[in-house]
């Protein structure tokens, strides 16, 4: 079977791409019955045309499209519950197209907790006007009122047993035009399935096995490259001995430009042994070592940096006393199990790439910039990867396989990544150091906050407009470079997302220190610089609620001026059966050769979205410094709940892999590049380290919808920091709490 046709079916199916993931909280902003206003929604003013988010075909299917993309997250169960809802019939005869840059809206990027909340938006008013478009035509037809008709499952039904197929009224009006954003949505009350616990309708197939994942298609005749790679990030080839590299088992061609090296081979292990030995015998010429041979965070704090105030508010004073405090964050990785895979075809100057990117039309663009072309030559299709939540290598991964399939036109060639290769040349997300100093009055009362942040970059995506963010562009004879880097600007920021703080202090100063210069390159890891920000703010409360004598809970309930931040807080501090006390120095309890202790977290996520509270029950060996965490407890409030068993997945999820941040994950490297290859160097929680989780959910269907997918991250790292504190009377200042480090912090 063809790409085209394996791609086709599968789009038309709904099965664009999906990753062992946990499932997005489903949001939908906006909703009530209200007519859109003279302000279309954001993705409407993009992508007006009606056609691109609706269509009804001649034989009846209804066709439902969207830029966004299957992560893991259930993005397409949300999109086909409000495609099904505005238009009145059953989820599952929508045939659905995503991510598709030949058929579908260019809605950017899959991220940042946006997609039902803005795409959803989007889709729901266009089929919300594709509804009354086809109701009324059956109102002409008939000669009555359209308030006299209903519909069902796609069947507009009048009085006297009258009915119209959508397809027949389709046949009578265009929808090849610009969306009615006055178009009414349905009200809240008169959803059946917007607001349920609609079930994934991507998990059936990869159940059961079958197609759905980048790295299973095996179109007829394809062939297998791999890449050679340097020694080091800024390695660079000298020679190689071309006639001997073709000569070796299996390879068809090998494919030079500059110091991109690869191979196609008949077999997939054909090209990675040969890229393998070719890498091994070439010549390279090294570059400079990483970070000058300082450590990151000497270097972070000592380097060049743009150094910009970004947020301060005046008032308050020096206070009766002072308290400052620095935390570190290692780098970290999206440490993907599926590793990083596309598959690219040129024909008569062409190019298809299949890819799991999460922005198909941004990769477009930066594949173009990095070959040269017309994006108008190039089609990429989403098919779904195994594991992200951010900038991993799916789109360095799609160059690779478009530079090698260059060399073979009319062959579809597939590149996967090893797993070390994942792990060394993805992005990573950016190491940190945090620095927080308070004025404190003398009953504890805080009178000024300095939050200053150092950072790498978290945003390298394909989307520049002058240069390619993709890394095998600037190795090329005639490199492409990356383009601009900028740091994201408040109020959603990147390094400083989450800086500002929650807590109502009278004088606050918000300065980051940002470094453009990326000896290991960084980019965009689940929450950006939200979760180092957020738990390192969080650990500063818990040591001013300390120096105050006052009970943490209660410390913070005295400077929130957010109801909303105060009820998702006394509602988990209430499941948890919290007792409030004094932070004192090892006040948690002992249980043989361990330490109890339970702390809280609390966060709204870039300062807008969900607003979540965290409490966790850690255990700390004192022999040996391992911490371990009993259990872990959650609130959350979203606004209006779209689908709970969503937000609940996605909420868990989070805390899971906060879990694993915060405990064990971190970056190694020597004086070339990243040395942490695989899971034994860079380990991840495992299953019988996940504690058990009680969460609960706040629903308030007065309020729009907000992001629900980052939240949990940065509470409850937070909330681990804190029960540390309470056990051992010792804060860690760095990330990950290795059994090293506490211990240090134990003796120190």
């Amino acid at each position: 079977m063809g790409v085209d046709t394996l791609s086709r079916r599968g789009l038309l199916a709904g099965l664009a791409a999906g990753a062992a993931g946990l499932a997005i909280g489903f949001r939908l902003d906006g909703a009530d019955a209200q007519p859109a206003g003279p302000a279309a929604p954001a993705m409407l003013r993009a992508n007006p045309q009606l056609d691109s988010w609706v269509r009804i075909t001649p034989d009846g299917r209804i066709v439902v499209l969207t830029g966004r993309v299957e992560l893991g997250q259930g993005i397409l169960t949300a999109m086909r519950q409000i495609a099904a809802e505005e238009l009145d019939v059953a989820p599952e005869r929508l045939a659905l197209i995503s991510g598709d840059t030949a058929e579908t809206a260019n809605e950017g990027v899959t991220a940042g907790s946006q997609s039902v909340r803005f795409g959803g938006e989007a889709l729901a008013v266009a089929c919300a006007d594709a509804r009354a478009t086809l109701v009324g035509v059956a109102a002409q037809a008939w000669g009555v009122d359209r308030a006299a008709i209903s519909v069902r499952d796609g069947v507009i039904q009048g009085a006297g047993g009258r009915s119209m197929t959508y397809a027949e009224a389709a046949s009578r009006v265009s929808l090849v035009r610009p969306v009615d954003t006055s178009a009414r949505r349905k009200p809240p009350a008169a959803a059946t399935l917007v607001g349920t616990s609609y079930p994934r309708t991507d998990i059936p197939a990869k159940v059961f096995g079958q197609q759905v994942f980048i790295h299973d298609l095996r179109p007829e005749g394809m062939l297998f490259g791999a890449v050679a790679r340097p020694p080091g990030y800024a390695a660079r080839l000298v020679s190689l001995d071309m006639v001997w590299a073709k000569s070796l088992p299996g390879v068809i061609e090998v494919v030079r430009d500059g110091s991109f090296l690869g191979v196609i081979a008949r077999r997939e292990e054909q090209a990675n042994e040969a890229a393998r030995m070719i890498a091994a015998s070439a010549e390279w010429r090294e570059g400079a070592p990483l970070f000058g041979g300082k450590s990151v965070f000497e270097y972070l704090r000592t380097a060049p940096s743009e150094t910009r105030t970004i947020h301060s508010t005046e008032g308050g004073g020096p206070g009766a006393r002072r308290h400052t405090a620095e935390y570190r964050r290692g780098f970290q990785a999206h440490a993907s199990i599926g590793a990083s895979c596309a598959l690219a075809r040129w024909e008569d100057g062409r190019l298809t790439v299949w890819s799991h990117s999460q922005g198909p039309f941004p990769l477009r663009g930066d594949l173009a910039r990095g070959l040269r072309m017309q994006q108008a030559a190039i089609r990429v299709i989403h098919v779904q990867g195994s594991g992200c939540y951010g900038h991993n290598g799916a789109d360095d991964v799609a160059l690779d396989a478009a530079l090698l399939a260059r060399a073979v036109p009319g062959r579809t060639v597939r590149v996967h990544w090893t797993h070390e290769e994942e792990m060394t040349w993805a992005p990573w997300g950016s190491a940190m150091v945090v620095r927080l100093e308070a004025g404190m009055a003398g009953d504890g009362a805080l009178t000024s906050w300095a939050h200053d942040v150092w950072s790498f970059p978290h945003s390298t995506r394909p989307a520049s407009t002058d240069g390619c963010n993709l890394r095998a562009a600037w190795y090329l004879e005639n490199p492409v470079p990356m383009g601009r880097i900028t740091d994201g600007a408040l109020p959603n920021g990147a390094a400083a997302r989450n800086a500002v703080p929650i807590y109502a202090v009278p004088g606050q100063k918000v300065t980051t220190h940002f470094h453009t210069d990326m000896p290991v390159r960084t980019s965009a890891l689940r929450t950006l610089g939200g979760y180092f920000n957020a738990v390192a703010a969080e650990m500063f409360m818990d040591e001013c609620a300390a120096i105050a004598g006052v009970d943490p809970v209660a410390y913070r309930l005295r400077h929130l001026r957010d109801p909303r931040l105060v009820a998702v807080l006394r509602r988990a501090v209430e499941v948890s059966g919290w007792q409030p006390r004094p932070v004192t120095p090892g006040r948690g309890r002992a249980q043989g050769t361990e330490l109890i202790g339970t702390g809280v977290g609390l966060s709204k996520y870039k300062n807008s979205d969900a607003h979540v509270a965290v409490v966790a029950r850690v255990a700390v060996d004192v022999g040996t410094g391992a911490v371990r965490v009993q259990r872990l407890w959650a609130a959350t409030e979203a606004g209006r709940a779209i689908n709970p068993d969503g937000i609940a997945n996605q909420i868990e999820g989070g805390m899971v892999q906060a879990t694993s941040w915060t405990l064990m994950e971190e970056g190694r490297w020597d004086h070339r590049r990243i040395t942490s290859e695989d899971y034994h160097a860079y380990p991840i929680i495992d299953f019988g380290h996940v504690p058990p989780i009680e969460s609960v959910l706040i629903d308030r269907p007065d309020l729009p919808s907000i992001g629900v997918g980052e939240g949990s991250q940065a509470p409850t790292g937070a909330a681990i920091a804190n029960a540390i504190l309470d056990a051992t009377g010792r804060h860690v200042p760095e990330i990950p709490f290795t059994p090293e480090r506490v211990l240090a912090a134990l003796r120190g």
